[in-house]
């Protein structure tokens, strides 16, 4: 989208999604291809040597004064100026005079490059795109930050809490409890943090020097920690005043490095890989790549309306030089709409749609029903409880969902398996809807984790580039010695950068096309996995939200057949969100025990 207000207006109007492609289907003027995929190979280079250096700067940042520039989108876009030099009409270079800190960085950097390696070339119509790739580093940045906050302080405390003899003769559970109990007392700034130990009734009080520990800790947190109370919001707007507290646990973690559970290391800012990078293509950026082809007739952009002129007759020119809205209409789905907007590697290409909600069926004017009775609180209690009871787990459908549902299926991410159904028959439908226990027969299918990885094209995407790597001893060995990323020494990271540019490997063609071939797969597989769920059934009927109807239907699938949650609870559920359940009448969530129930027709 071309700006936040933009974005904003059109989530509270519709959905927004991606629909996938191949590029030909999209780029159909061979001008326009060719220089799309000039501006592929132009940009990828520039996108990874500036998310090196803002690494390099950010290390160099804490290790001085501990105080981090802000991580905006102007940072990220000085990064990518910096490590490239413009070309072209109007070509604007990386100012040094403006960033002294940054050129430092960058000095440093250049240092480690090879000789005779010149930096990537930026022409001038790659603006737009540079843009949009700083927007999207901005946002990468702010999500790594917000993901491995917590999980690396809990990871922190536990470490902490390890070296007490009164937490090592202890259970795991106990232990996580009691960093969860230290990490919420200092996230929330509280003074008193015994006042949370009811919250956490599986927690015993310490004796009297665990409990001066405990309160030194919460103490030494609060002052490190960062801008507190701490929320999401302040995690979001200000991620650069987190930074500090992140590399004293990174020291801490590399040197518990020698211990028997060592924690795992990771980097201040996400790290990108040597393969050709995605760019994003709005309607700006491609009235500069058709000035860049040389299509005639184009708005000039020195005239100062030519731009205005393009964006108001960009729906002409996607449609003149692209496919992009045929391919939006083509699908029975006939609302959606193409939003002027795809990425791209020159093999596939993501398509930006805008699908409206839809509008409310017009009610015809008939009286307002009365209000319900006021209910005294004996009555009141009764129907709560009656709520958790089997026969209400259909409450909130409509009464036409209620006539002989075809069958019920409950799913359970399993600890072996990627998940567990268990299918319940007609008879055992109409049991479960009256109340009744569930007496009739059932059936059950499961989905091992080696099927899918199977039936995705995991094994076959692991197998096929290991053997075009082993075909290049030399790329084989530099790849192996590569030093590591997660360090928090500007002079061991500045060893990542020397190997990592002399032995500089951009993913080719074949790459690209395994991870298109990859992408359908794993596309195939959730379909697959969907259609033997639902039966073939493909009507979409109603959208469930009661938390308690699915503990209800949980009670009626027999005991052994449920799988309790284990390492593949986040691969089953990223699985189970990506197939969005089209054939489901509704779908349920619960939390104990994790299970989607479905009740399919």
């Amino acid at each position: 989208m071309g700006s936040r207000q933009a974005r904003r207006a059109a989530n509270k109007e519709g959905n927004l999604y991606t629909v996938k492609t191949d590029f030909n289907t999209i780029f159909t003027d061979q001008q326009l291809s060719a220089t799309v995929l000039q501006a592929v190979q132009l940009v990828s280079p520039i996108l990874i040597a500036s998310n090196v250096l803002a690494n390099l700067h950010v290390l160099r940042c804490l290790e001085t004064d501990g105080h981090v520039s802000k991580l905006d989108q102007t940072f990220f876009s000085n990064c990518m100026y910096a490590v490239s030099h413009a070309t072209g009409r109007r070509a604007v270079q990386f100012n040094p005079a403006k960033n002294v800190s940054l050129t430092e960085s960058l000095d440093i950097y250049l240092q480690q490059l090879p000789q005779h390696q010149q930096t990537p070339e930026r022409p001038t119509y790659l603006k737009d795109i540079l843009n949009a790739a700083s927007l999207m580093a901005q946002t990468n940045a702010r999500n790594h930050i917000n993901t491995i906050y917590f999980s690396r302080t809990l990871s922190w405390i536990r470490l902490q809490l390890r070296q007490q003899a009164f937490f090592a003769n202890m259970e795991y559970k106990f232990v996580r409890s009691s960093a969860k109990f230290v990490c919420r007392a200092a996230a929330d700034n509280i003074t008193n943090i015994w006042d949370l130990l009811p919250r956490y009734p599986s927690l015993v009080q310490p004796p009297p020097h665990i409990r001066q520990f405990l309160e030194y800790l919460v103490v030494t947190m609060q002052q490190l920690m960062g801008p507190l109370p701490m929320t999401d919001w302040s995690l979001e707007r200000k991620p650069e005043s987190y930074l500090p507290w992140l590399h004293l646990i990174l020291l801490d973690f590399e040197a518990a490095q020698d211990m028997p559970e060592a924690p795992r290391l990771f980097s201040m800012l996400p790290q990108s890989s040597n393969q050709t990078q995605f760019i994003t293509i709005s309607s700006t950026s491609l009235q500069k790549l058709l000035m860049a082809a040389g299509i005639p007739n184009m708005p000039l952009l020195t005239s100062g309306t030519g731009a205005k002129e393009f964006i108001r007759q960009q729906e002409s020119w996607w449609s003149q030089y692209t496919d992009c809205i045929n391919f939006s209409k083509q699908s029975q789905q006939s609302r959606r709409r193409f939003n002027f907007q795809v990425q791209t590697d020159g093999i596939s290409v993501s398509v930006l749609m805008f699908k409206p909600f839809a509008e409310p069926l017009t009610q015809p004017n008939t009286a307002a029903p009365p209000p319900p009775p006021a209910l005294n609180r004996k009555r009141k209690r009764q129907q709560q409880g009656s709520r958790a009871a089997a026969g209400e787990w259909v409450q909130g459908l409509p009464n036409r969902h209620l006539v002989q549902p075809a069958r019920i299926v409950g799913l359970d991410p399993g600890r072996k398996a990627l998940f567990t159904a268990v299918v319940h028959s007609q008879q055992a439908a109409d049991g479960l809807q009256a109340g009744r226990p569930c007496e009739h027969r059932y059936d059950s299918l499961s989905w091992s984790c080696s099927r899918w990885q199977e039936a995705a094209g995991i094994k076959y995407r692991l197998l096929k580039t290991d053997l075009w790597i082993s075909r290049k001893p030399g790329l084989n060995a530099a790849l192996l010695a590569t030093p590591t990323a997660k360090v928090a020494s500007s002079a061991q990271f500045l060893h990542h950068i020397c190997h990592r540019m002399q032995h500089t490997h951009f993913g080719d063609r074949r790459h690209r096309q395994l991870r298109w071939r990859f992408f359908i797969k794993r596309q195939q597989a959730y379909t697959a996995i969907c259609k033997e769920i639902s039966g073939g059934s493909k009507e979409l009927l109603w959208p469930m939200e009661t938390p308690n109807s699915a503990a209800a239907a949980a009670r009626e699938i027999p005991a052994h057949l449920q799988c309790h949650c284990g390492g593949n609870l986040g691969t089953a559920v990223r699985c189970m969100t990506r197939i969005n359940f089209a054939q489901a009448s509704f779908v349920v969530l619960a939390r104990q025990p994790w299970m989607a129930c479905l009740s399919l027709s």
